[in-house]
């Protein structure tokens, strides 16, 4: 219908020029331009039916792509949470991890410190820094009063003390020891250089002096330091002068 209606309509248009010089032949050839012409619009009418259906396909393929892209984006989205949630994991795990390590290290820095300043004190002392000696060793005293070396370090602090000629603190050490470590092997120095530290006092102290170095010999017989406690009992208690004995009186005979 709508084939005819545009046929009609040209063939209004042309009607006033077949009148004048329209012939036959001419008339052919219009009639088969026409039809050409409607040839041609059949064709693009069917031509704008098939792009309508493929339009329609991609658009269902677009919906359908759409979809398909809101799923990948849905999935993604869960994806990325489950993501945050490892990651989340992984630093809560490492950071735990690095927490364990830093206690560690801290253990095994606390574990080496007691001795690294007991070291550090006795090689000063070695080196004749008496005075650096004695700080270190009253450091690891005050932080490991109880520890493994608190008996070396009153000993090698009283020596300290006791070449800086500093008597009454270096005699409070090795009484530290004799107090606290009565069992030590280091009791016989500990009692003779507490007694050679006490004859330093302003006041006499040779009485309490001379008691500690009898005990080394006493109880200590084969030690060097009960060799050393008799000679300084000799010097601090010379031996008693003899007396001479009266002579008995001879009778005269009358």
């Amino acid at each position: 219908m709508k084939t005819f209606l545009k046929t009609a309509a040209v063939l209004a248009a042309l009607a006033p020029l077949w009148g004048c010089v329209a012939t036959q032949q001419d008339m052919l050839q219009m009639q088969s331009q026409m039809d050409d012409l409607n040839t041609n619009i059949n064709n693009m009418q069917k031509n704008q039916a098939d792009l309508a259906v493929k339009i329609d396909t991609l658009s269902t393929s677009l919906n359908a792509f759409s979809e398909t892209l809101k799923d990948i984006t849905a999935q993604m989205t869960r994806l990325s949470s489950r993501l945050d949630e490892v990651d989340s994991g992984m630093n809560k795990r490492v950071n735990a991890i690095g927490a364990s390590i830093k206690k560690q290290q801290e253990d095994v820095e606390s574990a080496l410190l007691p001795a690294k300043i007991y070291n550090d004190s006795y090689n000063a002392f070695l080196n004749n820094n008496f005075d650096g000696a004695a700080t270190g060793f009253k450091t690891y005293l005050s932080k490991f009063p109880g520890g493994d070396m608190a008996e070396g370090a009153y000993y090698y602090l009283g020596e300290a003390l006791y070449l800086r000629e500093k008597w009454q603190d270096a005699a409070l050490s090795y009484a530290t020891i004799l107090d606290k470590f009565p069992g030590s092997p280091r009791i016989p120095a500990a009692r003779l250089k507490y007694a050679l530290s006490i004859l330093k006092f302003p006041e006499d102290k040779k009485t309490e002096a001379l008691k500690y170095l009898e005990s080394i010999s006493r109880d200590y017989p084969k030690s060097q330091e009960a060799a050393t406690a008799r000679a300084y009992i000799t010097k601090l208690r010379p031996p008693k002068a003899e007396t001479s004995k009266p002579k008995a009186r001879t009778e005269k005979t009358k």
